[in-house]
């Protein structure tokens, strides 16, 4: 072969090359031909779910990790140095940790108006810009405008999860695989409240202001404690002590913090669930409101559900002249005629949840008779007791009825309410009864991932499928990890993910209590990482630059990019329009170059017989691309 036909074939098989592929936002995608636009056989669905699912336990692997090591973060000043973007925080990408992703159609991120064509209509953007990074969240309106409120708990978590970036996050995407890798979330929420998600994603103003926004309230999360519930809850109404402030700081009563503690736990509840609410006081313990949750998604529909109950709480006052509760007779009363219970129900978990100041009327113990005789009644009825009890602001409190002692008496959990951060996050109160629900659920899983219905996100994202797994630190639970697929893949996808999805709600009476079970979170002896931010990085400022502009990529929107510079963005139909142009020009380049070998090739000679001996004629031009190749490699 000559150097010059071999010179042509190198040229032809670049720009070859080159048309087989196109550069978005400054990397390389391959044909779009990809996993979901091929024919899809239900071994690959299953394939690309097995890793999923592999990918989520392994995630819970490394929060578990992280959470183990928090506290050694904190000693070596690692909490010092590092910080997390929030989600609702400002914050300019640079090219190397921005991805513009491709969303589906259904899905409304941004407004319908938030993208100007140049005819002055609208269009939806679909493009959005994420970050390599994760971001995190925390519980409040809005979440990270007063971080001085962030408890050293949080803070911890948010500083040691951030790991989670290097050991998992950036490979969990699958790359080089399908374009699912283009449409999935990966996220943590922790049982403090902490929400970390990747790639990262900035919200709008709007959502972080108006929408009180929960990890422990998601789809994904209560999922992992879907066990049919019947709760009643008693409210200790009677003791003076209920009466006085958290703290010197605060204007809350222990009443009224004990009602948001309730109210919050209320938004928790999942399908079918029951709860009733009662305070005891000096005489019999008075019905304030019952709750069945509906079977529903519709938040407003839930909400219409809840706020009578909600709002019966709030209109309760404590007094300081109230006479100390008897709580003996107040749980004789309610186990007496099943109050708050539907016994029918054999196999739904039935629980009492106490809330006290702890100054009752028995005085230092309760009297042996009453807790035989009501320990008896919990263990036939098969009722699991909680006992959460507010800590003495100081030594000089009254002396308080020996809980702790009593519930280990009537195989029931004792707890204590911690004052100082319980207005941030109230659900903390909380953490042990949680932990003894998901471990119900985990164990009837058999320690399996949990997939869930489709939902729709606080981000705007709608019609997302999570896969969840719950992460244990022996029987405490740390939080919940998940990945969250986008939907819209198909009926073969759907028929083979449905297959996997559990029933929402699992019924089971719960094993015994243990009185003495590490349910609560590991006690980190830091009151503050001293650091002002809360560990959250300070927020980029970009008044000049919208929302739109900073997180649409489409070209609709006329993006600053980052850097600085201003420009257009392009469309990916845009881009494939320059790169077939491109193409061309190359081949017709090529041609003009070489178009004497070419014709030459194209106008094939052979020797025929002719007058006077042998001659050369010229055949029609070749009409195989397959010849001109087979000529040019002569």
């Amino acid at each position: 072969m000559s150097p010059s036909r071999a010179l042509t074939l190198i040229v032809v098989f670049f720009a070859l090359l080159e048309c087989n592929s196109n550069h978005v936002d400054g990397q390389t995608v391959t044909s779009r031909r990809t996993l979901l636009q091929k024919q899809t056989t239900e071994d690959d669905v299953k394939d690309f779910l097995d890793r999923v699912e592999d990918s989520v336990m392994n995630l819970a692997g490394f929060v578990l990790s992280n959470y183990r090591n928090r506290q050694a973060f904190w000693e070596n000043g690692t909490c010092k140095t590092w910080c997390s973007v929030s989600s609702c925080s400002t914050r300019q990408l640079t090219e190397t940790n921005r991805q513009c992703l491709e969303l589906p159609e259904n899905n409304t991120l941004l407004s319908t108006q938030s993208c100007a064509l140049s005819s002055g209509n609208y269009t939806r953007c679909s493009k959005v810009a994420f970050s390599a990074e994760s971001y995190v969240r925390l519980p409040g309106i809005p979440v990270d405008l007063d971080t001085g409120k962030i408890s050293p708990d949080q803070e911890l978590t948010i500083c040691s999860q951030q790991n989670l970036d290097q050991q998992i996050f950036q490979t969990i995407l699958f790359p080089n695989s399908t374009r699912l890798d283009k449409i999935a979330l990966s996220v943590f929420g922790a049982s403090n409240g902490v929400f970390r998600i990747h790639p990262g994603l900035e919200l709008s103003p709007t959502i972080c202001q108006n929408n009180r926004f929960d990890p422990r309230k998601r789809p994904w999360y209560r999922s992992m404690i879907g066990v049919s519930k019947q709760v009643v809850i008693l409210l200790d109404l009677g003791s003076s002590v209920m009466a006085n402030r958290i703290s010197n700081t605060e204007t809350t009563n222990l009443f009224d913090a004990t009602v948001k503690i309730v109210g919050e736990f209320l938004d928790t509840l999942n399908t079918g669930d029951t709860v009733s609410v009662y305070t005891f006081g000096s005489t019999s313990p008075v019905n304030v409101g019952k709750v069945i949750m509906p079977d529903t998604s519709n938040d407003s529909v839930v909400d219409e559900t809840l706020t009578p109950l909600k709002a019966a709480m709030e209109g309760i006052s404590a007094t300081f002249n109230a006479a100390p509760a008897n709580l003996t007779a107040a749980l004789e009363y309610l186990l007496s005629n099943n109050r708050g219970f539907n016994m029918s129900l054999n196999n739904s978990l039935k629980v009492i949840l106490i809330f006290t100041g702890g100054k009752l009327a028995e005085g230092p113990t309760l009297s042996v008779p009453s807790i035989s005789s009501i320990e008896q009644a919990l263990t036939t009825l098969k009722i699991k007791l909680f006992i959460y009890q507010w800590k003495k602001l100081q030594s000089s409190d009254p002396t308080f009825t020996d809980l702790k002692s009593a519930a280990c008496d009537l195989n029931a959990y004792y707890d204590e309410i911690p004052r100082q951060y319980i207005l941030v996050d109230p659900l903390s109160a909380l953490q042990s009864f949680y932990s003894y629900v998901a471990k119900i659920r985990y164990t009837l899983k058999q320690g399996k991932p949990l997939w869930t219905a489709s939902y729709g996100a606080y981000s705007g994202l709608r019609d997302l499928i999570a896969v969840s797994y719950p992460v244990f630190d022996g029987d405490y639970l740390v939080g919940v990890a998940s990945i969250n697929i986008f939907e819209k893949l198909g009926q073969l996808w759907e028929s083979v993910i449905n297959e996997r999805k559990d029933e929402d709600i699992v019924t089971d009476p719960g094993p015994s209590l243990n009185c003495s079970a590490s349910l609560s979170s590991m006690d980190v002896a830091v009151p503050s990482l001293g650091n002002s931010n809360g560990g959250l990085c300070s927020r980029s400022n970009l008044a000049a630059q919208s929302y739109e502009a900073r997180t649409c990529c489409d070209a609709q929107c006329n993006q600053i990019q980052p850097g600085g510079s201003s420009g257009i963005k392009l469309s990916v139909g845009a881009i494939v329009g320059i790169a077939v142009g491109g193409c061309l020009l190359i081949i017709v380049l090529i041609f003009l170059w070489f178009r004497k070998a070419i014709w030459r090739f194209l106008r094939m000679k052979k020797t025929v017989p002719g007058n006077g001996g042998l001659v050369t004629e010229e055949t029609e031009p070749a009409k195989s691309p397959k010849r001109i190749f087979s000529s040019i490699m002569g």
